[in-house]
């Protein structure tokens, strides 16, 4: 199993889903934890993690999609 390390916590579900899509895109493995409360949605967070072993390479790819 993966050991999931968060990279970025997303204000919605959209934005994680789509930087989840341009991870996988560049064959870096994500997944999106969705820990908000059912009853009050702003509580909580959206993180997006991936493998130890593709942190740097998924900071790296966030940089340049920052800086584009």
């Amino acid at each position: 199993m993966a050991n999931w390390t968060l990279i970025h916590t997303a204000r919605d579900r959209h934005e994680a889903e789509m930087l989840r899509g341009r991870l996988e895109a560049n064959d870096i493995n994500a997944v999106i934890m969705d820990q908000r409360s059912s009853v009050y949605p702003s509580m909580g967070a959206i993180q997006v993690l991936v493998d130890r072993d593709d942190v740097m390479r998924a900071l790296h790819l966030m940089a340049q999609n920052a800086e584009a």
